[in-house]
């Protein structure tokens, strides 16, 4: 039996970087975390739901959400979070971990909205078993709050 494999494509992907993780030593309360912007679509929150199995008809359905008296279809709140975690542990580098979020949901978000997340440290302290780092991260609308977080940050000791 001869079997015929598919052509190999090209290769597109560009080489990837990991950045050095963040040295605690260097930072103190009041340093700001790289921005973040995004536009969510429709299809964003759809793929959001079918990763978190999250399919209430007003994250995804318009005319559902509207007969809600909603004006469009509602990001879920859980984005937030995963948004929040993302930013830290991308920021910090392979080298820390997450280990604490607290979460609070401020105001709604709909899909076209364009949400904008921005932060700073808020804590450094030197443990036995490394280094915690306490970052506040919010993320708005315009000037509107959306959500905010205490994120904490554990760095193995060097």
């Amino acid at each position: 039996m001869t079997i015929n494999a598919a052509p190999t494509p090209p290769s597109t992907t560009a080489s990837v970087v990991l950045q050095p993780t963040v040295d605690p030593a260097t930072l103190a309360p009041g340093t700001p975390l790289p921005g973040w912007e995004h536009r969510f679509t429709e299809v964003d929150l759809v793929a959001y739901g079918a990763a978190t199995w999250d399919w209430h008809r007003v994250h995804y359905d318009l005319a559902y959400a509207k007969s809600r008296k909603l004006p469009g279809v509602l990001i879920d709140g859980q984005v937030y979070g995963a948004i929040f975690a993302k930013l830290a542990t991308r920021w910090a580098g392979p080298g820390a971990f997450l280990s604490g979020m607290g979460l609070k949901m401020r105001s709604m978000a709909f899909a076209g909205d364009a949400l904008r997340a921005e932060g700073e440290v808020r804590s450094v302290e030197s443990l036995a078993s490394g280094d915690q780092v306490q970052l506040s991260q919010r993320l708005l609308c315009g000037d509107r709050l959306i959500a905010e977080a205490l994120t904490t940050l554990r760095f193995s000791k060097r």
